[in-house]
C-alpha cells in the first residue's frame, strides 16, 4: 500500500503529538517503509491502531525499528 505525501504528514504529526517520536519516512524504488529514531509497545500499538482505522495493516520488523504498511 502506497501513501500519498499527505498522509505520511498526518501520520508524522499523529505519532509526534501522542507519543513524541518521530517517524522516518523512506520511498525508493522498492517501496515505502518507515523507521524509528527508538520502539517501544506504547509507540509499536499507536501506530497499529492508527493504521488499523484506515483498514490497512503494519508489519514491523523483529527490532521494531522498521515498519511497512499494507
Amino acid at each position: 500500500m502506497a501513501l500519498t505525501f499527505p498522509e505520511v504528514l498526518e501520520l508524522k504529526k499523529a505519532v509526534d503529538t501522542n507519543c513524541s517520536a518521530y517517524v522516518h519516512f523512506h520511498d525508493a524504488c522498492g517501496g515505502q517503509y518507515f523507521t524509528l529514531d527508538e520502539t517501544n509497545e506504547e509507540l509499536r500499538s499507536f501506530i497499529k491502531s492508527y493504521f488499523a482505522e484506515l483498514s490497512m495493516t503494519v508489519d514491523f520488523s523483529e527490532d521494531g525499528m522498521y515498519f511497512t504498511v499494507k
